[in-house]
């Protein structure tokens, strides 16, 4: 197992959806937990940037992909 931590991610998202019935809900699941571990771990200020820029990330694809 590689100490990356992208690496670990990886590893534990495939695990976690090899065994889920559901993927999206296990999928919002991981990402609702870790947003609140990284707050526990760090603050909720952090945690919250984080979460914003993914959430701009994933508006600007959404947006790019639209269509009417």
């Amino acid at each position: 197992m590689s100490a990356d931590p992208n690496d670990l991610a990886i590893e534990a998202i495939a695990e976690v959806l090899r065994k889920a019935k559901r993927q999206p809900a296990a999928c919002a699941a991981l990402m609702r937990l870790s947003g609140q571990a990284l707050a526990r771990l760090t603050s909720h200020d952090h945690a919250c940037r984080i979460h914003a820029e993914l959430s701009r990330r994933h508006a600007e694809r959404s947006a790019r992909c639209w269509r009417p």
